[in-house]
């Protein structure tokens, strides 16, 4: 536990903004706080260092190039990696399966987190000593890093639960680790409001940073922090009791994100830009994102394009996350109807809706599965013939092909690395045909994780108004981000109910839809206590191409899961540090 709050901040500590390093060493390898206090570039460098702690890579946290979606019923990913693990139930007090293996610490969240933390504290203890910055700077340094100490303990609190407040650098002979213990989820997220709206208050930080300070923090990413943590408090997982003022405190948490005339939903015709696009372009929809170039992701999580008949353009490394039927089953038809119900547990055999078979859906032979289908089914997801658009340099279009035998064909193998999906899906959210070219060439534009946008806070509103029981409130907003994907009300769909049931599965169906492979489903099945109804399996669609060219439909498990359990719900404390805090209990599925 040492190693995550020891004071001594020059451990690992260099600039990434700067020229200089923050705390090049004196001749004898020592530096004093004194001179990095006097020093400009050293003291900037306590904030900037604090930024450098945060995942800027969809892909790179449960292991390299496997995104958390691929530990959620969203997305499947072949080969015995950690997502293998984590679904085979390995999930234990000595091995977290997130984890890098060969690194000499394996353990990356918990440990990661925390040194964001400690170096925020670093930057809020040091700057008001430092001689070389200006008032401005220092006022303006120390607000970011108390919001961005929020951002780090909002991470713990997703992953491990309620975790004590710090809010001082430990020294190096600090030694009463024993007596450190856990606050109540719900003393937490009140910490972290107070704290976020003291700095929001103060008017230090501008609503919205210009489009050259994006990376940096302001009051919108501080009002979305605070909704989102206000929003875990209010969740059954954190919330057995059902107080409702809880769900109050979320749903005008979120009201404050809401009314910032600041940010505005993009139309369904850009939503695109959502995902792709330079970052010094502002996206009056996205509140904060990754400023570093995910683009590589298109090689690690995305289709084959080196199967293009038309040119020579080099393999995909792997397919990564497929997406799931489970997920492709969520998007809705035009009309607003789900396209089949399940009819036995497998999820194998089905029946198609009245309404999906009026607009076409069709899994017999010669059927088409795929038309007619919410508009963000054709922006997350590749199916079987998709266009996938223009490579770079070229002027064919790029047909995926997930039947067997197909360029893209379906994979049966799942315990190895694979350029063929074994869903017989690909995802698209984030990725571009243009990454991809003749050799080596490419068009692309940038990629970026978002951390925060608009259409999440109307949808926290909506289900914290739904379980306060004001469903014409929910339906409103629900309408809202429906309306924006071409879809129709929700009071127009087949079947509608205006009652709790109804409405809570269907914000919950939106939110798996609208925010799918961005990483966000693995808090939800959580804070939900879903991932008994949720991870026991998942399906793909095997497809098969005749002689006469007729596609033929199978609905097929691809393997079972084992992480369900109550021990899924909270992750635990490492095992080492565990020992050295024996007043932090764990999470009670683990005790």
């Amino acid at each position: 536990m040492k190693k995550i709050f020891f004071l001594f901040i020059i451990i690992g500590l260099t600039s990434q903004y700067g020229c200089e390093s923050v705390l090049d060493k004196t001749p004898d390898g020592q530096i004093t706080i004194e001179e990095i206090l006097s020093n400009y570039e050293r003291s900037k460098g306590l904030i900037d260092e604090t930024y450098g702690e945060i995942y800027l890579s969809r892909d790179q946290i449960s292991f390299v190039h496997n995104p958390i979606e691929a530990l959620t019923d969203n997305a499947f990913w072949a080969a015995t990696y950690n997502a293998y693990e984590w679904h085979n139930g390995s999930l234990s007090l000595s091995n977290p399966v997130i984890n890098w293996a060969w690194h000499t610490n394996p353990e990356q969240l918990w440990p990661d987190f925390w040194r964001g933390v400690r170096f925020a504290n670093n930057a809020i203890k040091y700057l008001p000593q430092s001689t070389a910055i200006t008032e401005q700077e220092r006022s303006t340094w120390i607000a970011e890093a108390r919001v961005l100490r929020c951002w780090f303990y909002m991470n713990l609190l997703e992953f491990y639960g309620s975790l004590p407040w710090i809010e001082e650098p430990f020294e190096a002979t600090y030694r009463d680790w024993n007596e450190l213990k856990r606050p109540t989820y719900d003393e937490i997220a009140s910490k972290i409001s107070e704290e976020l709206m003291d700095v929001i208050e103060s008017g230090i930080l501008p609503n919205r940073q210009t489009a050259s300070e994006a990376r940096r923090v302001d009051k919108g990413i501080a009002y979305a922090i605070r909704a989102r943590v206000l929003l875990n408090n209010a969740s059954i997982l954190n919330n057995p009791e059902k107080d409702r003022d809880k769900w109050q405190r979320a749903a005008d948490a979120a009201q404050d994100v809401i009314n910032m005339s600041d940010y505005s939903l993009v139309p369904m015709n850009e939503y695109k830009e959502l995902f792709v696009g330079a970052f010094t372009t502002p996206v009056s929809e996205i509140i904060w994102r990754s400023w570093s170039d995910n683009s590589h992701i298109n090689n690690t999580n995305g289709v084959d394009v080196g199967t293009y008949p038309y040119a020579s353009i080099s393999h995909i490394w792997n397919c990564g996350e497929s997406p799931t039927q489970e997920l492709v089953d969520c998007f809705e038809m035009t009309n607003g109807a789900f396209p089949v119900t399940y009819d036995d547990a497998t999820r194998t055999k089905i029946t198609v809706t009245p309404e999906a078979a009026a607009l076409g859906y069709s899994e017999e032979p010669g059927g088409d599965p795929y038309s007619n289908r919410d508009a963000r089914f054709y922006v997350n997801i590749l199916y079987n013939m998709a266009d996938y658009g223009v490579p770079y340099n070229c002027t064919e279009p790029f047909i995926v092909e997930t039947f067997v035998g197909g360029r893209n064909g379906f994979n049966d193998v799942i315990s190895q690395e694979t350029q063929r999906s074994c869903t017989g899906y690909y995802s698209r959210k984030d990725k571009q045909i243009k990454y991809w070219g003749p050799g080596t060439s490419k068009g692309n534009e940038p990629t970026h994780w978002v951390f925060f946008r608009l259409a999440e806070f109307y949808l926290n509103r909506a289900e914290a108004l739904c379980e306060l029981g004001d469903f014409d409130g929910a339906i409103t907003l629900l309408n809202i981000i429906r309306e924006r994907a071409l879809q129709p009300k929700i009071e127009d769909v087949p079947g509608f109910q205006k009652n709790y049931d109804f409405l809570i599965q269907r914000i919950r169906n939106e939110r798996r839809v609208e925010f799918c492979l961005e990483g966000w489903r693995f808090h939800d099945q959580r804070r939900w206590k879903i991932l008994n109804e949720t991870n026991r399996f998942i399906t793909g669609m095997r497809i098969t191409k005749d002689d006469d060219g007729i596609f033929h439909y199978e609905r097929r498990k691809i393997r079972d899961y084992e992480s369900y359990s109550d021990k899924y719900l909270v992750l635990p404390i490492p095992l080492e540090d565990a020992k050295k805090l024996v007043s932090m209990t764990q999470p009670e599925a683990w005790q």
